[in-house]
């Protein structure tokens, strides 16, 4: 199956990497896209074999599926284009989404396979599962260290300084289309947990920040008619991004092979 990945940041770079080296088979990488021109630059020189630097229509045309790990403003477009082109879509920035759900209907109608890989958390399944009977509540905590949330929007819009901070902070606290407004870069996890559950107005978050936080904690409560969840993972960061988590590349790479593969275990 033939690749192009959109956005050449710590996420999309390891996916290239990995299927690169083989740790994910079955795809043929046709092409890198990247506003940036330098971030594919980069890339290129970590790549077993050269690969075409392309535009955004021309990847898309060349690829069976697009990766997609740019923005949360970016993302759209990119889906849009490529629904529309036929082409299947793997999302990282799910925080898109939020008001752009149209899209998924899109890929419906269109009849193009649209993924969302679970990401930085655990208990997808569970939700998944558990709406069948009907949810009540859904609720996710986010606990990260300072450096990680800083220039959110809502920091920065609200005037808020976690400079200095000597104990476990309350953030924010609402509902996941306001918490990917104030935190686009941290809370993509809310957005995919709402369109598995109750969604997204529905879906509280909440954000606290801890000075001694040295694994992202991702905390999630659910009840319903099928009794309760309690969810927790606390996962390390990718190298060199604070903001990202490991466990959300490990996810993409999980949901590359699972696309590929014949058994599937899991709901």
């Amino acid at each position: 199956m033939k690749i192009g990945i959109a956005g050449c940041g710590t996420i999309g770079s390891e996916i290239a990497l990995a299927i690169s080296n083989n740790q994910i088979t079955g795809y043929s990488l046709v092409g890198l896209y990247d506003v940036d021109e330098n971030q594919p630059q980069k890339l290129l020189t970590r790549l077993k074999e050269p690969v075409d630097l392309l535009d955004l229509d021309a990847l898309i045309e060349a690829s069976d599926i697009i990766f997609e790990a740019t923005t949360k403003s970016a993302m759209p477009m990119i889906a849009e284009k490529s629904i529309a082109a036929g082409k299947q879509i793997l999302v990282m920035s799910v925080g898109g989404l939020a008001d752009r759900a149209d899209l998924l209907d899109l890929a419906e109608k269109k009849g193009v396979n649209l993924y969302c890989p679970s990401g930085a958390i655990c208990g997808i399944d569970g939700i998944f599962a558990a709406r069948e009977a009907g949810l009540d509540r859904v609720q996710i905590t986010t606990t990260k260290h300072p450096r990680g949330l800083e220039g959110s929007p809502y920091l920065v819009k609200n005037s808020i300084s976690l400079d200095n901070l000597q104990e476990p902070k309350i953030i924010f606290q609402g509902t996941a289309r306001e918490a990917i407004e104030g935190f686009p870069a941290n809370v993509n996890v809310s957005i995919t947990l709402s369109f598995a559950g109750i969604g997204i107005d529905k879906t509280r978050v909440q954000i606290v920040a801890d000075p001694d936080c040295k694994k992202t904690k991702q905390e999630i409560f659910a009840e319903g008619a099928f009794g309760s969840i309690h969810s927790v993972t606390e996962g390390v960061t990718a190298p060199g991004n604070p903001r990202t988590g490991y466990l959300a590349i490990l996810s993409a790479m999980a949901t590359l092979k699972r696309i590929r593969n014949r058994v599937r275990i899991g709901t």
